[in-house]
């Protein structure tokens, strides 16, 4: 077989492509191809991932062995691992209107997976799992506040204990004017940090705990809402196992003001368990072969890889389900969409021409044969 089907490329100049639904193959098949890719299928923490395994490609290098890819909306789509490079030119922030009842987190997609968006009033907590790279688990916090700002709400963050608030303000200030930032951004920080919104603790709780409560009031007074995030291992490091105290009346105002608190969980910390007992939102982000990937414990979701696009000039999440879902009520029209590439029609003369030579060299193996 495998000398017919040789024959049959070297006579037409046609390329072929051998589906076998047993990847463990041990043919003379395998020498002669010029790839072999593999499609994997696996369940992850009762969730569904697949993957695709580049196992040979012919003269080319293979710079990475697997890639997850989606079947969502009837097309076949491989994810590249996380990037995440800024734009030559950037806009200014366009925010999404937040609601009565919701917050937006300035992606259309997560609001559909939370509902609608943030509910007032509540505590989410962000949990990192895995080897997600550093400036993953900075940046996506960040874009998400960039809606709470740029709607002249208010931010209160005390970041990872490694994180230079500058950065902050580098990051933002390419998306909105920096009064808009100065007015509603506080930083908290243990060192001394030159910037008009950093306010540094002095690591006493009480002292600490009266900062952070007088510029909550100040910010209500002006009829705010507020965002408020903290890094859990740096308030776990800082105030010990007590913190938890501080976590939960940070927790009980929020919800009687419908404000929001945020929590971000890096891997392995003693507290992680106690704040998901008391969040309202549990949200995991972990990463499978480069390509972040976000899912909900509390609303529970599916995997659905996350990647930053900047095709407005400025940084937005677009989340591509791992399993055959879809985040838009238009899911109808989406399947309806033409595929990005378009093949032509079959020309059956051509194809009358395959099966002769077929069958043709066929026959010639069988008079060898004899």
């Amino acid at each position: 077989v495998e000398q017919s089907l040789m024959a049959v490329l070297e006579d037409t100049g046609a390329r072929m492509v051998l589906v076998s639904e047993h990847p463990e193959t041990n043919s003379t098949l395998d020498q002669l191809a010029e790839a072999i890719l593999v499609l994997h299928q696996r369940v992850t923490d009762d969730r569904r991932v697949r993957e695709l395994e580049f196992r040979k490609l012919r003269g080319v290098p293979i710079r990475q062995e697997r890639y997850l890819f989606t079947l969502a909306g009837g097309r076949l789509r491989y994810l590249e691992p996380f990037a995440f490079t800024l734009p030559e030119r950037t806009s200014m922030f366009r925010p999404l209107e937040n609601t009565a009842t919701h917050m937006s987190t300035g992606s259309r997609d997560i609001d559909a997976l939370l509902g609608g968006g943030v509910p007032r009033g509540s505590t989410v907590l962000l949990e990192i799992r895995g080897d997600v790279p550093f400036e993953a688990q900075i940046y996506v916090p960040l874009t998400a506040l960039l809606n709470f700002l740029a709607t002249n709400n208010a931010v209160m963050a005390f970041p990872y204990s490694d994180y230079d608030p500058t950065r902050a303000r580098l990051f933002a200030t390419q998306f909105m004017p920096e009064d808009v930032y100065n007015a509603n951004m506080r930083v908290f920080t243990t060192d001394k940090v030159d910037d008009p919104v950093a306010i540094k603790f002095s690591l006493n709780p009480t002292e600490d705990f009266d900062k952070w409560l007088g510029t909550y009031s100040a910010y209500k007074a002006e009829g705010k809402t507020i965002w408020m995030l903290m890094a859990l291992d740096t308030v776990e490091n800082f105030y010990g196992q007590g913190v938890m105290n501080f976590l939960a009346t940070v927790a009980s105002r929020a919800a009687v003001n419908k404000d929001i608190q945020s929590i971000v969980a890096r891997p392995n910390l003693a507290l992680t368990q106690k704040v998901a007992n008391i969040s309202q939102i549990h949200l995991v982000l972990s990463q499978r072969w480069g390509t972040l990937i976000l899912y909900g414990v509390k609303p529970r979701t599916g995997f659905y890889a996350l990647q930053f696009t900047f095709g407005h000039g400025y940084p937005e999440f677009e989340l591509i389900p791992l399993e055959d879902i879809s985040l838009s009520a238009d899911a109808g029209v989406e399947k309806e969409r033409p595929p990005s590439v378009t093949f032509p029609g079959r020309r059956h003369e051509v194809r009358a021409d395959f099966f002769e030579t077929v069958m043709t060299s066929l026959t010639r193996s069988k008079k060898g044969a004899a």
